[in-house]
């Protein structure tokens, strides 16, 4: 599967209505916006920030912008 096809799956799953709520509820519960040093254990900064990158994978993953739109659209 090329990254083209996979980008389609991604929008098929989290541009839907129900996609768009489950996403905004990971969103809510993975500390997007912050990283906390205050937790006793060492490991809970790398695991929100590894909640936080795969958030920005799916994200990623559901733009419809490819390498070939974007030097279509330089050399238009």
């Amino acid at each position: 599967m090329n990254t083209k096809e996979l980008q389609q799956h991604y929008r098929r799953v989290f541009d839907s209505d129900s996609g768009q709520v489950v996403l905004a509820d990971l969103e809510r519960i993975s500390n997007t916006t912050r990283v906390t040093a205050d937790s006793p254990n060492p490991y809970s900064a790398i695991y929100i920030v590894a909640q936080q990158h795969l958030l920005k994978r799916i994200r990623n993953m559901m733009q419809v912008r490819t390498a070939k739109i974007e030097r279509d659209a330089i050399n238009e």
